[in-house]
This record gives structure tokens, C-alpha cells and sequence, in this order.
């Protein structure tokens, strides 16, 4: 294979890891609370995520003694190395309005002061699945934690330090950022009409204001759409994005678009930063770790997109002759998440 077709192939496999799975990658939560040598969890799952392994006829009628064995019993938990036995009284119940929320609890042999968590339910869902974590061992002790199915077991123990969890909020704004594929189209998909680098510059600098708006907005509860608005907005802003450059390449209109688009990105910012801040309003944070988690996550998704912006601007650049039919791919990816989040 020559050197030019290596470099096509892997910029394709960059710009569209969302081919084989075809939609989002599953998402699951759970909220674990340590009390001595009990542990309260509440697991959080999407309803088309769960039929995905089961038939679940509708949220009226939730087979609670199936999940159970499916999901509950297969989230295992250790104290300090030594099992903790699941509790009956497992109850299944929905969670809003395309959610299933799942409470248990389990006995460890001893005080739990370390947790170690093995999520082996990711085990059945596709690649790319992530679990996120909150454990709570006491109103001032919060720890975060996000795994995937290559490595789906964590640990948390007891701590107070300031600077570990900014680093866990930041790992987790990265792994956000590289798992959301439709922000991974989005950005993409900016850059396929090339421009100059200061209008590079202003064009991820609106996106990266206007998302840290709405991240912080929605985090602190002050203003925060529901997913089932926002997440077929997202889809829609990925469909403009193709078909403005589909446009602008047909007419001879790239520098025009180029030269507005920042305000395209500012107001599209606004809507994808309440599309991260899905994962840490599902966190619940206290009052007071959410500054340093807000400031640390929003730090990690904006890593994750410079990385993503670096890696990709020089091969889109090398296949520029390609822009027309990658951003007719792009459009067809959004127009696919759009219908899928409008009626699946």
C-alpha cells in the first residue's frame, strides 16, 4: 500500500469511528453510597440500551428479577479485597422518560474504607460502552470514576485531595470527548473546507466559549434542556455542517462560509456544551467539588478536541480533494442520529 493510500485509510478510520456501532456509544451510571460495611447503589440505564439484551415491552412493566440477574448481580463489589454480598430487595423503576433506574444494596465483610468495582455488565454491550461512577463515602468524599469494556473495573477509596479529583474530572472530560462521535463528526467536519489558521483559530475558539457557557449553565442547574432536545439538535448541527460545506464547495463559497463561520460555531457551541453537560448533571456533584470538577472536566473536553483538531487538520488538508464526499458522509451520519434520536 502506498504511503498516500496509508494516510487516506487512516484518516477515514479517524473520521469515522461511528460507522460500525452507527449511533452513540452506550452510556450507563451508577451512584454508589458507603455506609460502614454497607453499600446503597442506584444503577441508571437507557431503555433502548437495555433491550438491546432483553424484550422490555414497556417502563409499566419492568422485569425486575431479570435485570437483576442481567445488570445488578453482574456490578461486583469488594471491600478492601474481600467480596460484599448483593442484598434482596433489588426494585427496578423508570427513570424519566426513556430510563430505567435500578436500586440494591450490598453487605461487605468490613467498613468499607477501599472499593474496588468490577462493571462486568459492559461485558454484553457493544465496543465503545462507557460506565460512570459517582461513589460517596461521606457528604465531603466524592469520588468519580469512568470505565469502558477493554478495562471495565475501577477503584475508590476514601480522600479528600483537592488535586486528584481535578485529575479524575479531567480524564473523564477527555474520555467524554473521544467517545461522543456526533462532537467527533462536528469537528470534523470544520475543518473540511481548510481556511487560513487564524480562521481556524476563531472557529474553535466560539465553539470552545459557547459550549463552556451552557457546560457551566446546565451543571449548576440554572438553565438545562432536556437530552430529547438537545440531543436531536446536536445530530441537526452536524447535518448543517455537510451540507454548508456541500454548498460552499459546489458554488465556490468557501471563503464566505469560512469567514462567517464562527458564528455558526458560537451558536452550535451553545448547544453542544449542554450535550456534555449531560454526564455531570447525571453525577449529581455537591456544591462543593463542582467547581473544581466544571473547571477540570471542561479542561478535558477542550484537550480532547485541540488533540483531535491537531491530529486531523494536516490529513484532512492532505485529502482535500475529498472534502465534497466526506462532507456528504458527514451529513448522512447526522441526518442518521437526527431521525434516530427523533423517533428511536
Amino acid at each position: 500500500m502506498s504511503c498516500r493510500l496509508r494516510t487516506e485509510a487512516l484518516a477515514l478510520t479517524l473520521l469515522f469511528p461511528a460507522v460500525a456501532l452507527a449511533h452513540q456509544a452506550t452510556v450507563s451510571y451508577s451512584e454508589l453510597d458507603v455506609q460502614g460495611r454497607e453499600v446503597r447503589g442506584e444503577l441508571r440505564f437507557s431503555l433502548a440500551d437495555v433491550r438491546t439484551q432483553m424484550e422490555i415491552p414497556d417502563l409499566q412493566h419492568l422485569p425486575a428479577p431479570a435485570l437483576r440477574r442481567l445488570l445488578v448481580e453482574s456490578f461486583v463489589l469488594k471491600a478492601s479485597g474481600q467480596p460484599c454480598t448483593l442484598q434482596s430487595g433489588v426494585t427496578a423503576a423508570p427513570d424519566g422518560e426513556d430510563g430505567i433506574s435500578l436500586h440494591g444494596s450490598w453487605l461487605c465483610p468490613i467498613e468499607v474504607e477501599e472499593l474496588s468495582v468490577r462493571v462486568a455488565f459492559l461485558d454484553s454491550f457493544p465496543i465503545g460502552a462507557t460506565h460512570f461512577s459517582r461513589i460517596r463515602f461521606g457528604p465531603d468524599e466524592i469520588s468519580q470514576r469512568a470505565v469502558q469494556v477493554e478495562d471495565p473495573t475501577f477503584e475508590a477509596r476514601r480522600s479528600r485531595n483537592v488535586a486528584q479529583e481535578f485529575w479524575r474530572f479531567l480524564r473523564l472530560g477527555i474520555e467524554h470527548i473521544f467517545t461522543g462521535y456526533d462532537h467527533i463528526a462536528f469537528l470534523i467536519g470544520l475543518l473540511l473546507l481548510g481556511g487560513r489558521l487564524i480562521e481556524l483559530v476563531k472557529i474553535v475558539t466560539a465553539f470552545t466559549v459557547a459550549h463552556s457557557v451552557t457546560l457551566a449553565l446546565a451543571a449548576l442547574n440554572v438553565f438545562a434542556p432536556s437530552p430529547r432536545v438537545i440531543e436531536p439538535l446536536i445530530a441537526a448541527s452536524i447535518v448543517f455542517i455537510g451540507a454548508e460545506n456541500l454548498w460552499a464547495l459546489r458554488f465556490s463559497k468557501a471563503a464566505d462560509a469560512l469567514r462567517h463561520r464562527w458564528l455558526v460555531t458560537l451558536a452550535f457551541g451553545l448547544v453542544h456544551g449542554f450535550g456534555f453537560a449531560s454526564v455531570l448533571r447525571a453525577l449529581d456533584l455537591p456544591r462543593n467539588v463542582l467547581a473544581t470538577g466544571l473547571v477540570s472536566f471542561n479542561l478535558g473536553v477542550e484537550i480532547g478536541q485541540v488533540c483531535i483538531v491537531l491530529v486531523a487538520l494536516p490529513l484532512v488538508r492532505r485529502l482535500r480533494r475529498f472534502a465534497g464526499p466526506l462532507s456528504a458522509v458527514i451529513a448522512a451520519l447526522g441526518a442518521f442520529w437526527l431521525v434516530q434520536r427523533l423517533f428511536g
